[in-house]
């Protein structure tokens, strides 16, 4: 596969991935996309997988302050580390951007998850004793009675010389307060209702050490309702309303959201209601409205109704965004569970055609063939409605044993749109789509309807059905953990006319099928239609071309997918088998991430040392594919990866984290090709080999390495009334290709991220660089691109007013050829081989991009947003963008 580069190189992702990650808390993912506003996007999508998992995951992202963000709770992290990409897609490309851009799915990122909370723990200040008076930690107070004030208890001649500091949500209020040497004070003005955050340090010379911190909360005395800090009766919400104006490419473009949020619980029971609502909706499009409502009683029953991301296994769906219901119940002490999911995967979008065209090839002024197209307007090519229909029953508490069941449909409403096979199916529509036809053309297309040909082809019915079992047992207070799952997929590609009759047999050579074997291909229609569409037909002859030929059917292994795990779990160790087994013929509709035919072992190992400040992760894996036997050639894949990290408390230690990455892919298959010149066998088009003198086309050679290393700190320093957080992270990736001269692939990143606070000050910056460099095809592109930005945020008016702005500056520089062939003999195909054009281009992009944002909070409840973006981008003869939003929020 060759790339240019050109097209995407001006618009790149930016984004600063975290050293580590913590298992115990929520994590953000940050991705900065330079001259991108919100309304050019279409849909951002985080791809993560845990340790084991066969395929992706998949997470919407949220667009704030000119990010794209991501959150990742404690629940979606398990085992030892995460590997994630990040895909977007925006209506002024055809194409997708990636981060990483280099074989995101092959080469994703790789964190290492701990524990503990990637929070440094600050450091303590010795023999200083306190006394809270008031108010008292959790409690809620009125107004009036919102005076803060605590006691201390210390030895003079034991501490070290230094002074209090009072903070109150974060704003230094020690010159405001009343202080003594072992009394403090504070009564805040224009108090609002609310939560506050008391933070009391003690600053030396040298650093500040904490003394303690409360909550409290200011509230109303006339709700009754409030009780310290438990749930409340009342719901909590959020209401956000926005009106923006954008240019892009001088194309105006005005849109109206509106998203609401709200949660409750009354006891045990729990609920949540979100929606969106946007004036970009569009029937050509996905859903762009969304909402969703999600109830729950305990860990008994949960429901979502909506737009939600049910998972249900690892083969059948994980994480897909569907439009219905999910639900699940845990019943008997969690020994019956049930889940069920129902809904839409797609949601119809219709063929817009436009008319028909006729094309007649005259020869000496005689008409010798004439050709009839049906195309599409403004690349108005359909999407059937996508039905999804599951369900899983397990027996069994997961923590000791369980067995389940699982099964899973998917298929398109063939009656969702109207869709053009033949002319018959024209003929049903309107007749604006034909009327440039003559009767002449009609009657010859209603004689021979196929003759219509549709343009890039019609959009075809899919059908599919995934069904399976799973075990799962666990040992020694779970500390020992065994699960297995093993499912059977079939797929059916084009849906249409049902399932397969005698007469269609018949012309697929099956004249000696029964009628009973036919009547089975009808029931099991219920789950999937079965005919000559689908992937693996489950019938074969027996005695071929005999009196005695037979037709029996029969199971097909290609279409299972299998997965088996055993995994160790002790405090200091973690130890993890895993054995896959995936046919070429599985597929899930709802979950296309799978990696199939493929089979083999995967092994983890992660021990801690040093009061697990110290973590190292050793794993290996061998997979091969050709698990069928239906090619010529079996590639075997080995990969050694280990991780080092090191997770020290205090935070005046930096955080590391350094990861190696080694894989070989071999085919055993040798390149050679006699027929083109000495020395260019690894520019062959074809790969041949020499049998009985015969020169015979040979399978694709394959034989490659990667060395991918990645390295990552994040220290924090104090200097003077300054506390920075900076994270440094290096990457590489170099693979080698010893058989396709231009399969090499060299790729080499540094990002730096300093994030910085200013204690007497009001200030928060952030400033960040990125360096990259890509070689792929040994000259057949070069990319570099550097990125860098500046920004904060100034709070003002008692944190009323917070106004941001961040500039950032991209220039990327591409040098590319393209690839010519070379041919040889007229007759003699086995001769030809690439070269690369003597002609190099270049091209050099410059991105300008300033944001500048400001939030008023009127009070707790309401806020009022502005934001803004100017983009430039210099050598690529386009229009400035821009745009300008307002956004009220409501809180209650």
């Amino acid at each position: 596969m060759f790339f240019n580069g050109e097209g995407l190189a001006q618009v790149i992702i930016q984004h600063q991935q975290p050293t580590l990650m913590s298992k115990t808390e929520s994590n953000e993912l940050r991705f900065f996309v330079p001259g991108i506003g919100e309304n050019e996007i279409l849909e951002a999508l985080l791809f993560y997988r845990n340790d084991g998992d066969l395929g992706y995951n998949q997470k919407e992202a949220r667009f704030e302050n000119g990010e794209l963000v991501v959150t990742l709770y404690p629940d979606e992290l398990t085992g030892n580390r995460i590997e994630y990409y990040f895909q977007l897609s925006i209506s002024t490309f055809d194409q997708d951007l990636f981060y990483p851009e280099n074989l995101p799915a092959e080469y994703p990122v790789e964190v290492s998850l701990v524990e503990e909370s990637t929070k440094p723990e600050r450091k303590k200040a010795k023999g200083i004793d306190y006394t809270i008076l008031s108010p008292n930690p959790g409690y809620g107070v009125t107004k009036e009675n919102s005076l803060i004030a605590i006691s201390l208890f210390y030895d003079i001649n034991e501490v070290e010389p230094g002074e209090f500091k009072l903070f109150v949500n974060g704003t230094d209020v020690t010159e405001k307060a009343d202080t003594s040497a072992y009394f403090i004070s504070y009564k805040p003005k224009d108090v609002k209702y609310g939560a506050y955050t008391v933070t009391l340090d003690y600053q030396t010379e040298d650093e500040l050490l904490a003394v303690t911190e409360w909550e409290f909360l200011v509230v109303d005395p006339s709700k009754a309702t409030f009780q310290g800090f438990e749930p409340r009766l009342l719901p909590e919400g959020r209401v956000e309303l926005t009106a923006r104006n954008q240019t892009i490419s001088g194309d105006q473009n005005n849109a109206y959201t509106a998203r609401t949020s709200v949660n409750g619980s009354y006891g045990l029971f729990k609920y949540s209601l979100n929606g969106f609502l946007t004036s970009q909706e569009s029937n050509r499009l996905q859903p762009q409205n969304r909402y969703g409502l999600e109830m729950s009683l305990g860990k008994w029953w949960k429901f979502e109704a909506g737009h939600v991301y049910p998972t249900m296994s690892r083969f059948t769906i994980s994480g897909r965004r569907i439009y219905g219901i999910n639900t699940s119940m845990h019943l008997l002490w969690e020994n019956l569970n049930f889940q069920f999911l129902y809904g839409e995967v797609n949601r119809k979008v219709s063929n817009l055609y436009s008319s028909v065209s006729v094309d007649t090839v005259y020869a000496s002024g005689i008409p010798q063939d004439t050709t009839y197209t049906l195309g599409y307007k403004n690349s108005g090519r359909g999407t059937f409605k996508r039905k999804i229909i599951g369900g899983r029953v397990g027996l069994g508490n997961p923590k000791h044993f369980q067995l389940g069941i699982q099964a899973m449909k998917v298929e398109d409403d063939t009656a969702s749109i109207f869709n053009v096979i033949t002319f018959d199916d024209l003929r049903a529509g309107s007749s604006s789509l034909y009327n440039s036809l003559n009767m002449a053309d009609i009657n010859r297309l209603t004689a021979s309807p196929e003759l219509l040909q549709i343009e890039g082809g019609s959009p075809r019915p899919k059908g599919n059905f995934v069904a399976g079992a799973d075990l799962r047992f666990s040992l020694a207070k779970n500390k020992i953990r065994f699960n297995t799952e093993t499912v059977a997929s079939a797929l059916n590609n084009d849906i249409y006319g049902g399932p397969l009759d005698k007469e269609r047999a018949a012309d697929l050579g099956f004249e000696d099928i029964d009628q009973k074997d036919l009547d089975i291909l009808t029931e099991i229609a219920q789950f999937i239609i079965i005919n000559e569409n689908i992937t693996v037909l489950p019938i074969r002859f027996s005695n071929f071309n005999s009196d005695s030929s037979d037709v029996e059917t029969f199971f097909p292994t290609s279409i299972l997918g299998s997965n088996s795990e055993l995994s160790f779990n002790y405090p200091r160790n973690s130890f993890t088998a895993q054995y896959r087994w995936v046919g070429p013929e599985f597929v899930s509709l709802a979950n296309s991430t799978i990696r199939k035919d493929i089979a083999g072992f995967t092994f983890n190992d992660r021990f801690r040392m040093f009061d697990n400040r110290l973590y190292v992760t050793l794993g290996y894996e061998t997979l091969t594919d050709n698990v069928a036997n239906t090619k010529d050639a079996t590639t075997k894949t080995n990969s050694y990866r280990s991780n080092l990290s090191w997770f020290p408390i205090k935070d005046k230690l930096p955080r590391v984290s350094f990861g190696f990455r080694y894989r070989t892919r071999d085919n055993g298959v040798e390149r050679f090709n006699p027929e083109v010149p000495s020395g260019l066998e690894n520019a062959a088009l074809q790969n041949v080999r020499i049998v009985d003198g015969d020169t015979l086309i040979s399978a694709v050679p394959r034989q490659n390495s990667t060395v991918n290393i990645n390295f990552s700190v994040t220290q924090t320093i104090r200097f003077m009334d300054m506390v920075h957080d900076a994270t440094v992270s290096v990457s590489t990736l170099n693979t080698r290709d010893e058989v396709f001269a231009f399969g090499d692939v060299r790729n080499s990143s540094v990002s730096l991220n300093i994030g910085s606070r200013f204690v007497n000050l009001p200030l928060k910056t952030q400033l960040g660089m990125n360096l990259n460099h890509t070689e792929s095809g040994n000259g057949l592109l070069d990319l570099d691109i550097f990125g860098l930005f500046a920004g904060g945020s100034y709070f003002m008016l008692d944190n009323k007013l917070v106004i941001n702005g961040r500039l950032a500056f991209t220039n990327n520089t591409t040098r590319s050829r393209n690839v010519d062939v070379v041919t040889g003999e007229e007759d003699n195909y086995f001769d030809d081989y690439y070269v690369l054009s003597a002609v190099r281009d270049q091209n050099d992009f410059g991105t300008y991009v300033l944001i500048a944002g400001a939030e008023y909070k009127f009070d707790n409840h309401h806020s009022l947003l502005f934001d803004s973006n100017f983009t430039n981008v210099t050598g690529a003869n386009t229009f400035n963008d821009h745009f300008a939003q307002l956004r009220y929020i409501y809180r209650f």
